[in-house]
């Protein structure tokens, strides 16, 4: 029994691995297949919108240095060195230019070609400052338009400066603009992706010339740059890479303006950029695991639906083949009694015979001398008559239930086969103090039908209400027509211990049994209900617990042709 449990479990767990894993592996792929061109469609879109954000930050800032460029040179083109030299004129210039381009102007002044300042407006004391040998005021000379890095200067402020040269020779002159750096800041860190995206430009040393969001001065040397990890070689276009930083990895996206002087770096965490897609990942994960748990669930009530099924088949199948070797039992042991009642009908016959015969010698010899004690052999010798033929009987009896017959429908008198059958049971019934009691119609008609079929059924039921009087009591037996008068009804009643409301619909299911193991197989009520149907009839049953039980037979006066 112990082996055999294991055997359940073990074939129940390998049908629940081998569902599990059926299931698992489909929907592994479609859910990996699906993440995987999930992710890359969102690296496209992401590195798409960084490459586009870079170019449109480009297009700004260079179209803002133009601008203030363009309007620079306007000035100098409509106002002649004399006239704008005058502090009045130059306030009035400096004053429409910040307005216009909302003060990112910190100051303005007019230079002769020797660096002298021949007007000056701004915060700081700057009149008396020469130029001559400054590095800006030298490319402007030779380039006529120059915009510097970021540096500190006199003022010792971050700043960088626009300077255009108009005129030629003794009559040149340059206009040169402060732009402050804050402003322009903002200009350049108006970005924003996620929680960590960030713009910020460095010029070709690797020098902050904007503030980065994420950390870092203006000024200050980038910390790639310094560790020669970032490449500040020129290029066209936009280049778009994975880097590490700081312990974090980001996306970085980088371009150069300003004729390749300044390189606009655009970026992003990593984690940040993706953190739709570790979304999704993750409510995949969940909706996966979920689904692998209804999967498992299913799979484990499933096995075991299954498993009880197939434990129930073998435990009926064990009970079948145990039922089929007592069939085998008594089958062998219905062939030796009807050999051996044979062998003891033979005998018995010679003995009727010779009790005959001597009953015969006993007359005449009475006649011829008279013995004294005449009436007693007589009485003894009707006896062994009587006797012989009650074994005769006996044996016939036997014989019919132990041969395997063929179906013969005939005319069978039912009052007649249940008193046969309550022949066999009466000695035994009376040792255990059981009685039975007949209530036969007398008019009852005889009923076309098979009688060895019959006779299994009514021994199989008054069997039964027998063992349920375990303490004796009485077995009532009823046979009468029905009112339509084409069936015959007998009931058997017992006074027994009854069967419980909760089994009574399962009485006539194979192999249901109450009785102690070894004592019922669960099978008689089963077959004795097929048989009844088989020959057109019905079998019910009526129980009350501790009054006792009846069984109810109703069949037709004559089978349906063809029903066996």
């Amino acid at each position: 029994m112990v082996s055999s449990k294991k055997a359940y479990r073990e074939l129940r767990r390998y049908i629940v691995i081998m569902l599990c894993v059926s299931a698992a592996i489909p929907l592994a792929f479609i859910g990996g297949g699906i993440y995987y061109e999930y992710q890359k469609s969102l690296s496209a879109k992401t590195e798409a919108q960084l490459t586009t954000i870079v170019l449109q930050h480009k297009g700004t800032i260079e179209l803002f240095l133009q601008d203030i460029r363009s309007a620079m040179k306007l000035v100098t083109a409509m106002q002649p060195r004399q006239e704008i030299s005058r502090q009045p004129v130059l306030e009035g210039v400096f004053q429409a230019l910040q307005r216009e381009y909302d003060h990112a102007f910190e100051d303005l002044g007019v230079i002769d070609t020797r660096g002298r300042h021949l007007a000056y407006v701004g915060p700081y004391d700057l009149l008396q400052r020469n130029y001559g040998e400054a590095l800006w005021f030298k490319e402007v000379l030779e380039k006529q338009v120059f915009i510097s890095d970021v540096f500190l200067g006199f003022r010792n402020v971050p700043h960088f400066i626009i300077a255009i040269k108009q005129g030629q020779g003794e009559d040149a002159w340059i206009l040169r603009a402060t732009i402050s750096a804050a402003k322009f800041g903002s200009v350049v860190e108006n970005v924003r992706l996620g929680n960590t995206g960030e713009a910020f430009i460095i010029n070709k040393d690797g020098r902050f010339q904007t503030r980065p969001r994420m950390g870092g001065n203006v000024m200050e040397v980038m910390q790639e740059a310094s560790s020669e990890s970032l490449d500040l070689s020129t290029f066209d276009g936009v280049r778009l890479r994975r880097v590490e930083h700081k312990d974090r990895e980001i996306l970085r996206t980088k371009t150069w303006i300003k004729e390749y002087q300044w390189m606009l770096i655009v970026q992003q965490d990593v984690d940040d950029a993706f953190a739709e897609l570790y979304t999704t990942r993750t409510r995949a994960i969940v909706v996966f695991v979920l689904g692998a748990l209804m999967v498992a669930a299913v799979a484990v009530a499933t096995t075991s639906l299954l498993v009880r099924k197939i434990e129930k088949a073998d435990q009926e199948k064990k009970l079948l083949d145990e039922q089929l070797i007592q069939s085998q039992k008594l089958a062998s042991i219905g062939e030796l009694s009807a050999g051996v009642a044979h062998e003891i009908n033979n005998p018995l016959a010679v003995i009727g015979e010779e009790a005959g015969w001597l009953q015969d010698l006993l007359k005449r010899n009475i006649k011829n001398a008279g013995l004294a004690d005449q009436p007693e052999f007589e009485d003894s010798l009707r006896e062994i008559v009587v006797q012989t033929g009650r074994c005769r009987e006996i044996t016939h009896k036997l014989l019919s239930f132990a041969r395997k017959m063929d179906s013969v429908i005939k005319d069978v008198p039912i009052n007649e086969l249940i008193d046969e059958v309550v022949g066999m049971r009466q000695r035994e019934a009376y040792l255990n103090n059981v009685t039975f009691e007949k209530e036969y119609d007398p008019d009852l008609p005889a009923v076309f039908s098979d009688p060895s079929l019959l006779r299994q059924v009514m021994l199989n039921i008054i069997n039964n209400a027998v063992d349920a009087l375990p303490k004796g009591g009485k077995v009532t037996i009823r046979t009468s027509p029905t009112e339509a008068g084409d069936s015959v009804l007998i009931a058997v009643s017992d006074t027994g211990i009854g069967i419980p409301r909760e089994n009574i619909t399962k009485i006539f299911d194979p192999f249901f049994t109450t009785k102690p193991q070894g004592k019922g197989t669960g099978l008689g009520l089963s077959i004795c209900h097929g048989i009844i149907q088989k020959l057109g009839g019905a079998i019910s049953v009526d129980s009350e617990v501790g009054k006792g039980t009846t069984f109810s037979i109703k069949l037709p006066l004559e089978i349906k042709k063809g029903a066996i």
